[in-house]
């Protein structure tokens, strides 16, 4: 197997798991007292999360290296602060 089908099936199975993350986050039912700014904050957040997932799929579907590479970094990056958000 060559290096960028690797980096590609690597990159799906953490957009899977972002995707995941993603679906849980709008299954929830927004709640005002999660922030002082009401729900609206919240919804946003959520709809940014979507974005980025699309954006995601976008970078590893295109068929360019440096493409995959970006998608990874920003990938691990979000599990990174998903992680941090929940822990703390």
């Amino acid at each position: 197997m060559s290096v960028i089908k690797i980096l590609s099936g690597i990159n799906w199975l953490l957009i899977g798991i972002y995707g995941v993350f993603t679906i849980w986050a709008l299954l929830q039912k927004a709640n005002s007292a999660n922030d002082a700014g009401g729900s609206e904050q919240e919804v946003a957040l959520k709809g940014i999360g979507v974005f980025l997932l699309l954006v995601l799929a976008g970078l590893n579907w295109v068929p360019y290296q440096w493409t995959k590479i970006v998608a990874l970094l920003l990938v691990i990056s979000l599990l990174l602060l998903l992680r941090y958000i929940s822990a703390h």
